[in-house]
C-alpha cells in the first residue's frame, strides 16, 4: 500500500517583496528581477511597466489595468487611491509609496494608519536635515557627477499576544513602526534598469550614490531580501516573485519607504497590505543573528520563504496558495506561511515564524529524523517528532525572547489567538502525559536547560544559546542513533563543565530518567524504543493499534551493525506496517506496499557502521498486534 508516511505537517510563516503596492517580482524566467526592473510581457521581453496595458515593476509579469485603474508605481490601482507620500519642501515632491488609510495623511513617504498619525519620512526643509528620513546634503547633490540618495525603510509591526485563560488576538491598536534591517535597496530607471544597489542599516537607513545626470522616471525599491544571511520572501502564487515596496525619486535626495499593514478594522485592504513580507523577513533575521552573535562562524544556507495573501489552510497546489499550513518543506528547503485573511494569517505570529525557521535550522545546520505528522496537546508521540516540534517552539522562546507561544487564527469571523508557555506549566496542567514523548515536556526541558532564570530546584542549569548550537550542529547532527531528547541531553552532558546532576534534575521534573546515552539509557521508556538487533536477528514486537502512525505506541527502532555485506530486512504482520532504514539520519530505503503480510528489502552495508531500522505501524483497531522482524545477511 503506497503512502507518504514522512509528509511534514509543520506550522510556519513567510513574507513577500512588493513594489509600490506589494507587487512581487519574478526571478525565474528569461526576463526576471536580475535583468528587468519593469515587467515581463507574455513573450518574455522586458517592458518599462508604466502603461495601462503593460504595468509592473521588478521583473514580474505585466498586468493589464482595467478602465477604473491607473498604472501607478508598477501596480494597477484605483485612480482615487493616493500612492504618494506627501511633499518635501526645498527638494521636490516625495512619492513615498505609501497611501493614507483610515483618514490620515502620509508625509514624506510614510503611511497614516488608524486615523491620522504619520509614520516614516517627515519633510525636508531647504534641502537640509529631515525628520525620520536621513539627511539631504546641500539640497540634493553629492560630489561632482554624483547624487547621494538617502532615506529610511520601515514597516508596520502588529503584536500577537495571548494570555493564559483569557485568550488573545493581533493588537492592531498597538502597531509599532520598525526599521527594515539589512534589506536590499535599489534605484531603478524607467522601470527597467537597476542603476545602483545597497542595503539598509540596522536602523533602516540607507545611502546610495547614483549618477547626477540620470533622466527619466526613477524609483527607490526596498526588497524583502537580505544578503547576510541570505533570506528572501517570495510569492508562491506569482511565479515565486520577490516582494518589495517602492517610492518615486524626484528632485529631493531623501526618499523614505514605509510598508503598511493594510488593516481597515475588520479586514485587509489588499493594496495597502505591504508589511507582511518585511515582518517575516525581520523575524527570521532576528533568529539567524541570535546564533551568529554567539557563534560568529555559523553560516546559514540561503533560505526562501513563501508568503501570499492567497496562502490558505487547505491542501492542494502550492502555486495556487493551497499550502495546508505554515510549514518547512525539507524536500524543497523552503518555508511556506499562511496569509489568507478570514482563514489564517501568520505573518505577525513571530513564534510560528521562528518555529518553522527552527525546522530549517535542524535540516540545514543540524539534523532531524522526525517523521512529521499531526501533533498537539496530550499526544504521546514518537520521540523523534516530540523533540523536533519541541525544538521549534523552544528556539522561538529563546531568540525572540518570549516564552508565551502565540498563534493568531480566525474563528467565526473573529481574529483570535491561542498559545502556551514554554516555561511555566499552567494549572490545570496542559501536559497530561509528561515524558520524552510529550512535545510540551520536551519543550520545557529544553528551555529550562537553556535559560538563565532559576525557577526552582529543577532549573539550576543555564547552558545558553552557544551550547545549544554546539550540541545541535555537532553531536546531534552525527549521532548513530536517532534525533530525540536522549541524543540532545547526551550531547549537553559531553560539553566541558556540564552539570550532569543539574541536567538530571531538569529531566526528572518532566518525568524523564537520567539519560546517559543517545539510545536513552537511564530512561526505561526511551531505552525500550531501541532494540539491539545485530544480524542474524529474528524477533517479535508488539505495537498498539488505534493510535496515530507517528505515536509512541506505533513505532519501534532496531539497531544493527553493518558487516560489509548485503543485509535483508523484513517485517511481517496481520496489520499494516512499514519499515524505514537510516544511517546517521540518511534515508537508505523503505517498504510500505501491502496492508498485511511482509514488507522486505535488501541493502548493502558498511562494515562497522551503525544502522537503525524504524518499524512503523498503521494498525487501526485498538489493542496489541504482533510484528515479526528479521535482519540477516544472505
Amino acid at each position: 500500500m503506497t503512502r507518504h508516511p514522512f509528509t511534514r505537517w509543520w506550522l510556519v510563516v513567510a513574507t513577500l517583496v512588493c513594489i509600490a503596492g506589494c507587487t512581487p517580482v519574478e526571478e525565474e524566467s528569461t526576463c526576471n528581477t536580475g535583468n528587468c526592473a519593469g515587467c515581463c510581457d507574455a513573450n518574455g521581453a522586458c517592458q518599462l511597466g508604466i502603461t495601462q496595458n503593460l504595468c509592473g515593476m521588478g521583473g514580474r509579469r505585466c498586468d493589464v489595468c482595467v478602465a477604473t485603474q491607473a498604472c501607478q508605481f508598477g501596480r494597477c490601482a484605483v485612480v482615487n487611491v493616493s500612492t504618494g507620500g506627501g511633499a518635501g519642501t526645498g527638494g521636490g515632491a516625495g512619492t513615498g509609496g505609501g497611501s493614507a488609510t483610515g483618514g490620515g495623511s502620509a508625509t514624506g513617504g510614510g503611511a497614516a494608519t488608524g486615523g491620522g498619525s504619520t509614520t516614516g519620512g517627515g519633510s525636508a526643509a531647504g534641502g537640509g536635515s529631515t525628520t525620520g528620513g536621513g539627511s539631504a546634503v546641500g539640497g540634493g547633490g553629492g560630489s561632482t557627477g554624483t547624487r547621494v540618495v538617502t532615506g529610511l525603510v520601515t514597516y508596520d509591526f502588529v503584536p500577537a499576544r495571548y494570555v493564559q485563560g483569557q485568550g488573545g488576538t493581533l493588537f492592531f491598536t498597538q502597531t509599532s513602526v520598525k526599521p527594515v534591517r539589512g534589506a536590499v535597496v535599489r534605484v531603478v530607471q524607467n522601470g527597467s534598469t537597476v542603476v545602483a544597489t545597497t542595503s539598509t542599516a540596522d536602523d533602516g537607513r540607507y545611502s546610495v550614490s547614483i549618477p547626477s545626470d540620470l533622466t527619466g522616471a526613477l524609483q527607490v525599491q526596498a526588497l524583502a531580501r537580505t544578503t547576510t544571511p541570505s533570506i528572501q520572501v517570495e510569492d508562491n502564487t506569482s511565479n515565486n516573485a520577490t516582494w518589495a515596496v517602492g517610492a518615486a525619486l524626484g528632485a529631493s535626495d531623501v526618499v523614505n519607504v514605509h510598508a503598511t499593514h493594510g488593516w481597515t478594522g475588520n479586514g485587509y485592504n489588499v493594496t495597502n497590505r505591504r508589511a507582511a513580507p518585511f515582518a517575516i523577513l525581520d523575524t527570521m533575521l532576528t533568529a539567524s543573528r541570535a546564533f551568529t552573535a554567539v557563534r560568529p562562524a555559523a553560516s546559514f544556507p540561503p533560505l526562501r520563504v513563501n508568503w501570499s495573501p492567497n496562502n490558505a489552510p487547505q491542501p492542494g497546489d502550492k502555486a495556487q496558495g493551497n499550502i495546508s499550513t505554515s510549514h518547512y518543506s525539507p524536500s524543497e528547503g523552503e518555508i511556506y506561511v499562511l496569509g489568507l485573511s478570514g482563514a489564517d494569517t501568520d505573518e505577525f505570529d513571530t513564534h510560528v515564524i521562528v518555529h518553522e525557521w527552527g525546522h530549517y535550522f535542524e535540516d540545514k545546520m543540524s539534523r532531524s529524523d522526525s517523521p512529521g505528522g499531526p501533533h498537539g496537546r496530550g499526544d504521546v508521540l514518537d520521540a523523534r517528532i516530540a523533540f523536533g516540534e519541541a525544538w521549534g517552539t523552544a528556539v522561538a522562546a529563546m531568540v525572540l525572547p518570549e516564552t508565551m507561544y502565540t498563534d493568531s487564527i480566525w474563528s467565526q469571523n473573529q481574529l483570535l489567538a491561542w498559545g502556551y508557555d514554554a516555561e511555566t506549566i499552567p494549572s490545570p496542567t496542559d501536559d497530561e502525559s509528561p515524558s520524552a514523548f510529550s512535545e510540551y515536556s520536551v519543550l520545557r526541558a529544553i528551555y529550562d536547560l537553556y535559560d538563565s532564570a532559576a525557577d526552582g530546584a529543577h532549573d539550576q542549569v543555564a547552558v545558553g544559546l552557544g551550547a545549544v548550537y554546539d550540541v545541535l550542529a555537532n553531536h546531534q547532527k552525527n549521532t548513530d542513533a536517532l534525533t530525540t531528547l536522549a541524543s540532545f541531553v547526551t550531547g549537553l552532558k559531553a560539553l566541558p563543565g556540564a552539570n550532569a546532576s543539574g541536567i538530571n534534575a531538569t529531566l526528572q521534573k518532566y518525568n524523564v530518567g537520567p539519560v546517559t546515552s543517545d539510545y536513552g539509557t537511564g530512561d526505561s521508556n526511551l531505552q525500550n524504543m531501541f532494540t539491539i538487533a545485530n544480524a542474524p536477528y529474528n524477533g517479535g514486537i508488539g505495537l498498539l493499534g488505534g493510535f496515530p502512525d507517528n505515536s509512541y505506541q506505533q513505532n519501534q527502532y532496531f539497531v544493527f551493525t553493518g558487516t560489509g555485506r548485503n543485509v535483508n530486512v523484513s517485517a511481517t504482520s496481520t496489520q499494516d506496517v512499514a519499515i524505514h532504514l537510516y544511517r546517521r539520519g540518511a534515508y537508505l530505503g523503505s517498504k510500505d506496499q501491502v496492508v498485511n503480510g511482509t514488507e522486505a528489502f535488501t541493502t548493502p552495508t558498511t562494515n562497522g557502521a551503525t544502522y537503525v531500522l524504524v518499524l512503523q505501524g498503521f494498525g487501526q483497531q485498538m489493542g496489541t498486534y504482533q510484528v515479526s522482524v528479521t535482519i540477516n545477511s544472505p
